[in-house]
């Protein structure tokens, strides 16, 4: 009988026949190294000599909580990410076709690729990627659920929330649901309403064709066990690092209860004396549909003290600044911003990969009451060679004459004031709503890009404050020039690929860039006042909170010519072949 069973699921499943080639559905050889050749390899290793056994002994908790985490967040993206995991695994060793695959799985996150030219596409027989994703019913357009929401506007908050999943309702999702409630007690506890609501659509009391589900129960069984070993991690440092432990236990309350603000109050303002940890959900990116739901993550951190403090130095007064912005809010900002930098060891789900710092939280009534903490990550701005690489881009993108403009200096001072851009400028729309979903689903994109804008606009004015020379100067706005540079046409859902178009295109309207016969020309007397044209719009667009005046602002702005942009991406990727990185920590002692 078992032998029957595993014969009719080789027949059902293709990803358990055999891999001989494109016809299954699997990628050849040829084809995944055509992509691996194209992946620079990172390596992170951190000195960690400096922690004590209770906090050697929190990074191992913290890593387990992290894989745990990983593999909600694969299996937040498609339905059969975790499947193809545990098939890729068993098959690899020793089989060439399968190790490469093994490597892609890896390096994308999942079983869909990016290709050369940035198409998205599966590379195992699985279904094609989704723009919600698995976080709504899979292949699922917007017209219903804007249906639903316009006839029942107060189901609104659930549908759109944070940290939900849209379920069809059905007897079977629903009996499911029920009974992963009462193997859970605790999160029946702590969404109070929930059974009922379950309820009243399972006896058809309710005739909503979705349901809100929040994410601890979509995801009990593992959430548990994150809860248990943060709780772990926070005993073992609770001797040394009493904040520290008491964010931890707080953040592992903040994932059965799915409201993260006693977590993010004890994340902003402890004072933690080694390690830090990004823990949970924020960003949205992923989310293609509707621009609002985010992914599991979690960056697990070391300090460097000597460079935090001089970050913490380099911060002068921000509210001068934010007066100076070109908007209509005269909006008080907080003068204490918490800044750290720090070396990672190890990363997981949305936050794998180089991401430079990050500023969180993101839910509006949380940064109002207890701000923002900016983690930047030094062993990433300051990787040699992927410096390097930016470099080679750079000075292919604009010739010898600029080139030399592009230091280390410039880099890591424009992230660090993109990222205190995300404290700056508009908080809300005029009449009162939050950006993100006011903007659905140019949010994102759009508090991207006016940070990105922030930190080149306030440039000028730390220099004529003294804060940074003219050298500096200079390298963070060849910085912004190197941010905007793209290497292929970017698809409308990448957020942060789409803005940078933009940003150069307002560029070359505005004379600050031009192409010329060899190289692009710059106008750095234009750069200020073009900066300054581009927030205002922004700044404006954000105001008014007016979804489709933002998607006309995109529409008019990424744009690409195969034959202006096109030339030029061509010339930067002869210049350097890489196209993807690849992360390897030697905390996980990945291959």
């Amino acid at each position: 009988m078992r032998f029957a069973v595993i014969l009719l699921l080789m027949t059902a499943c293709p990803l358990l026949q055999a891999a001989d080639g494109p016809s299954t559905g699997y990628w050849s050889l040829a084809q995944a190294r055509e992509v691996l050749d194209k992946t620079r390899h990172v390596y992170i290793d951190p000195n960690l000599g400096g922690l004590t056994a209770g906090e050697r002994e929190a990074v191992d908790k913290l890593i387990a909580a992290g894989q745990l985490l990983h593999e909600m967040y694969l299996d937040s993206l498609h339905p059969e990410a975790l499947f193809a995991e545990r098939v890729l695994s068993a098959r690899g060793p020793g089989d060439p076709q399968m190790e490469a695959l093994n490597q892609l799985f890896y390096l994308f996150r999942g079983p869909i690729a990016t290709t050369l030219d940035n198409r998205r596409e599966p590379f195992l027989p699985v279904a094609p990627p989704e723009p919600g994703r698995n976080v709504y019913p899979w292949g699922i357009e917007r017209a219903p659920l804007d249906a639903l929401i316009e006839r029942r506007p107060e189901l609104a908050p659930a549908l759109m929330s944070v940290r939900t999943v849209v379920r069809e309702t059905s007897a079977a999702n629903i009996d499911a649901d029920l009974a992963n409630l009462d193997r859970h007690p605790v999160i029946d506890v702590l969404h109070p309403g929930l059974r009922q609501r379950l309820l009243d659509l399972r006896n058809g009391d309710d005739d909503a064709p979705f349901y809100a589900l929040p994410y601890s129960l979509r995801w009990a069984s593992r959430m548990m066990q994150v809860y248990g070993l943060l709780n772990e991690a926070a005993d073992a440092v609770a001797a040394s690092d009493a904040d520290f432990a008491a964010y931890l236990r707080q953040r592992a309350r903040d994932l059965l209860s799915d409201n993260y603000e006693g977590g993010d109050a004890a994340w902003i303002n402890g004072d933690f004396r080694n390690l830090n940890a990004q823990i949970g959900s924020y960003e949205s990116y992923d989310d293609g549909l509707f621009g609002v739901r985010a992914f599991f993550s979690l960056s697990l951190l070391v300090r460097d003290a000597e460079r935090t403090a001089a970050m913490q130095q380099a911060i002068g007064s921000i509210q001068t600044l934010q007066d100076s912005l070109p908007q209509r809010d005269e909006r008080q900002v907080r003068s204490r911003i918490p800044v750290g930098v720090y070396e990672v060891i190890a990363d997981f789900g949305q936050a794998r990969g180089t991401n430079t710092a990050s500023i969180l939280p993101n839910e509006a009534d949380h940064t109002r009451k207890y701000g923002r903490i900016i983690l930047l990550r030094g062993n990433i701005l300051t990787n040699p060679e992927l410096f390097a690489d930016s470099a080679q881009i750079y000075a292919a993108a604009v010739g010898p004459e600029f080139a030399s403009d592009y230091q280390p200096e410039g880099p890591l001072y424009r992230t660090l004031w993109h990222e205190i851009g995300h404290y700056l400028g508009v908080a809300r729309t005029l009449d009162g709503r939050d950006l993100g979903p006011a903007l659905s689903p140019w949010g994102d994109l759009f508090e991207e890009l006016k940070s990105d804008l922030v930190s080149l606009f306030v440039a000028s004015q730390l220099e004529e404050q003294g804060l940074i020379g003219e050298s500096t100067l200079k390298a963070i706005y060849a910085a912004g020039i190197s941010r905007v540079l793209q290497r292929v046409k970017p698809r409308r859902e990448q957020a942060y690929q789409t803005m940078q178009l933009m940003q150069m295109n307002f560029f070359l309207q505005h004379g600050l860039l031009s192409f010329g016969p060899e190289y692009l020309e710059l106008d750095d007397a234009r750069y200020h006042d073009t900066v300054t044209a581009m927030l205002a719009e922004v700044l404006r667009i954000q105001e008014n909170g007016n979804a489709a005046e933002a998607e006309a602002f995109v529409e008019r702005y990424a744009v690409w010519d195969p034959r202006r942009h096109g030339r030029l991406a061509q010339r930067l990727r002869d210049a350097n072949p890489y196209q993807f990185r690849m992360v390897h920590y030697r905390a996980l002692e990945t291959p």
